[in-house]
């Protein structure tokens, strides 16, 4: 990525239509992009816009509603084959096994070591919240394709695909850049990833309250959201204890918070 007359120009991996999408967007009355000056097969020209500090957690909520918007003005009915539920369901089920294995495996293996580092100790005595969550996943995940695994048709938007204040310009008026992923599939996607990437910024159950105050998700999308985000990482533990504890410590955290976040979003 360089700068031209102040302007960005991206030259390499121009792999989407980006004329295509702004058209698209437009038609969509989505004014939230930066201005496309020039577009060519291997480059596009597009307005430069400086960002203006702002706190992160005000920030944040500028980015949900623009989001909303984006899912609210694309948003449609798909007609989908029998097996794309079964599969998605197939292949969250097997994660979540390894995940719960990984973790039990874990959890065995520090319990018996007499002189735990700070590490293993950290994960013994914060296990439960790990187990809950891979239990609440297997319990959901049940309960979400009984509901779904029926339907003929499913809800699609054009979804940005790598949400993060990263990608957001707040200026006179706000801006979603790096549109270079993005892809028609279900909103769940686009929040799921930028909870994943956001979530010390903004709880969830706020940030549902910002959505859906623009565009209101169903309870299917809801579920699926919730198994999404509640499976934990994998943390690979290295010989850097230091950053085995910080990694851990994140997890731990973040665990916490989305649990909190979820009963306060369900809580009736």
């Amino acid at each position: 990525m360089i700068s031209i007359n102040n302007n960005i120009v991206k030259k390499d991996n121009v792999k989407i239509n980006y004329k295509n999408l702004y058209d698209y967007l437009y038609s969509r009355n989505f004014i939230y992009i930066p201005k496309l000056i020039s577009y060519n097969d291997n480059s596009i020209e597009l307005e430069y816009v400086e960002d203006i500090k702002t706190d992160n957690r005000l920030k944040i909520k500028d980015l949900i509603k623009i989001v909303a918007l984006l899912h609210s003005k694309t948003s449609y009915l798909k007609e989908i084959t029998d097996y794309k539920y079964n599969k998605i369901y197939n292949n969250l089920i097997n994660n979540i096994e390894y995940l719960s294995n990984y973790y039990n495996d874990l959890f065995n293996k520090f319990i018996i070591i007499p002189n735990q580092k700070p590490s293993q100790l950290l994960l013994i005595t914060n296990y439960s919240i790990i187990n809950y969550s891979i239990n609440y996943t297997k319990d959901k995940i049940n309960t979400w394709y009984n509901n779904i695994k029926e339907n003929k048709k499913e809800r699609v938007c054009l979804i940005h695909n790598n949400l993060s204040l990263e990608h957001f310009i707040k200026n006179t008026k706000e801006y979603l850049i790096s549109w270079d992923n993005y892809i028609y599939d279900s909103p769940i996607l686009d929040l799921y990833k930028l909870y994943k990437n956001e979530s010390t910024n903004i709880s969830l159950n706020e940030l549902l309250d910002i959505y859906q105050d623009i565009f209101k998700l169903t309870i299917n999308e809801l579920d699926l959201l919730y198994i999404l985000i509640s499976m934990p990482e994998k943390v690979e533990l290295t010989d850097n204890e230091y950053n085995n504890c910080i990694k851990l410590r994140k997890l731990i955290n973040y665990l916490n918070n989305t649990y909190d976040g979820i009963n306060k979003a369900t809580k009736v």
